[in-house]
């Protein structure tokens, strides 16, 4: 998320940064205004009223919504039967309903207009695999809901598409690199035998984003070195 907001604020975008950390909102909101135009908006994805005060923020100070990237998201790797029902309710609020309520505003906005979406779902959207039942359907729910959105908003120019990101090296995945027991099992996983940079991401972002992509909806981008392939 983080990478996607700087880039996008550095190709020319102004940016509205958005979650609960205020003290990482005004760290990021001084990064964006250092190679663009941006700022942080507190919010939470859950509430539905938090997202209708978030997107009047940002007509207010840019006039109009014109790029979503729904990027919130939490993990959750458990056994199935050791997965609660409060688990699993509280892991579909923050992946799959944020982005639900998240479309359901902004696209209200971009009727007559058209603009783009991009949804973050992850290479579990569309492979399965051991103790993470419940991570995995949240996340092929965003797939799907994503193609339904899609089709949707064709009429009114409204693109909505999808990333699945695989292994990324963010702060968390970094420092595991210094193991290497770690790296060799990224290396057997992955047939590129690495993880994306958070930076990968934020270029398939930034294209999804662009007029070069106009003609690109209902599609999904994956970008996990080759991990899906193997099935």
């Amino acid at each position: 998320g983080h990478a996607i907001a700087t880039r996008m604020a550095a190709e020319g975008a102004r940016v509205a940064g958005t979650g609960r950390d205020p003290d990482a909102g005004r760290v990021l909101e001084a990064e964006l205004q250092a190679v663009g135009d941006g700022l942080f908006v507190a919010q939470d994805v859950t509430d539905e009223a938090s997202w209708e005060a978030t997107v009047k923020s940002v007509q207010d100070r840019y006039g109009s919504v014109d790029i979503l990237v729904n990027n919130a998201g939490h993990f959750l790797f458990k056994p199935l039967l050791d997965t609660t029902a409060d688990e699993f309710d509280a892991l579909y609020r923050i992946n799959v309903e944020s982005a639900f309520l998240g479309m359901k505003h902004v696209m209200r906005t971009m009727t007559g207009r058209g603009g783009s979406i991009i949804n973050i779902s992850s290479v579990f959207g569309i492979r399965g695999t051991t103790g993470a039942t419940a991570h995995c359907a949240t996340k092929g729910a965003i797939t799907q809901m994503s193609m339904a959105a899609a089709l949707d908003g064709a009429a009114e120019k409204i693109r909505v598409n999808v990333i699945h990101p695989g292994v990324t090296a963010t702060d968390a995945v970094a420092k595991l690199m210094d193991n290497e027991a770690f790296r060799n099992d990224l290396a057997k996983a992955i047939p590129l035998g690495r993880p994306a940079d958070p930076g990968e991401i934020a270029n398939a972002a930034v294209y999804l984003a662009s007029d070069e992509a106009r003609l690109v909806t209902g599609s999904e981008m994956t970008l996990d070195g080759g991990r899906a392939a193997r099935g």
